[in-house]
């Protein structure tokens, strides 16, 4: 495997800190700051800047240089909205068009999620591997859509809600989020997919879309 540029690394690094509430809402991002906390040169901490511009994790301000993205209540909802009608189209096109392998597909990344302990509060590998194993899941379940552009977009909206769901609330978030049958919403979204159910399955997922919103909103 290709060792990763250092642009790439940066990249990484940088992603990871912005999702999981290393740096505040609005906070500008100092570049000597960055380098030193990185231990990487100019040259990769800009672009990867520029790259999570493009993302909408930092904005770019010009001359002034870059600010970490601001948290509001009006832009998780725009998300969690442009969210549910894309992977709404997504699934329709998903369950149009997948075969068999693609069932196998959804029913072993199930199962992984499934066997995947829900973490505790403040165990961050735990709780790191379960965001996989959910994240493999809802991916599987698009992965015969046809539309390319539909599931680019999509990626950078799971993005950006990402950040909301690790959003630090006192430890709100996490126990808000564990409370729920995390099973049986899976099961029940699954098995509705895999019976074809469209209508069925995109009402189910509207409903997992908004819990970002139901829980981390009034927070805002």
């Amino acid at each position: 495997m290709q060792k990763p540029t250092l642009s790439e690394q940066a990249y990484a690094r940088l992603q990871h800190d912005l999702l999981t509430g290393v740096f505040e809402s609005g906070e500008k991002m100092q570049p000597q700051a960055l380098q030193e906390r990185y231990g990487l040169g100019t040259s990769p901490i800009r672009e990867a800047l520029l790259l999570l511009s493009r993302d909408g994790l930092v904005r770019s301000q010009g001359q002034r240089g870059f600010r970490v993205a601001e948290l509001s209540r009006v832009d998780l909802l725009d998300i969690t909205r442009a969210r549910q009608q894309i992977e709404a189209a997504l699934l329709r096109d998903a369950i149009e068009h997948g075969d068999e392998d693609w069932g196998a597909q959804i029913v072993a990344a199930f199962y992984k999620l499934t066997h995947t302990p829900v973490p505790s509060q403040g165990d961050a590998d735990s709780k790191r591997r379960w965001e996989t194993a959910h994240s493999q899941f809802h991916f599987a379940l698009f992965d015969a859509a046809q539309s390319g552009w539909l599931r680019r977009l999509d990626e950078q909206l799971v993005l950006n809600s990402e950040r909301y769901r690790h959003t630090p609330i006192n430890g709100k978030l996490p126990l808000a989020m564990t409370e729920r049958d995390m099973e049986k919403d899976h099961r029940e979204l699954m098995d509705a997919v895999l019976a074809r159910d469209a209508d069925r399955a995109c009402a189910l997922l509207m409903i997992h879309i908004e819990e970002t919103a139901a829980v981390v909103g009034p927070h805002l």
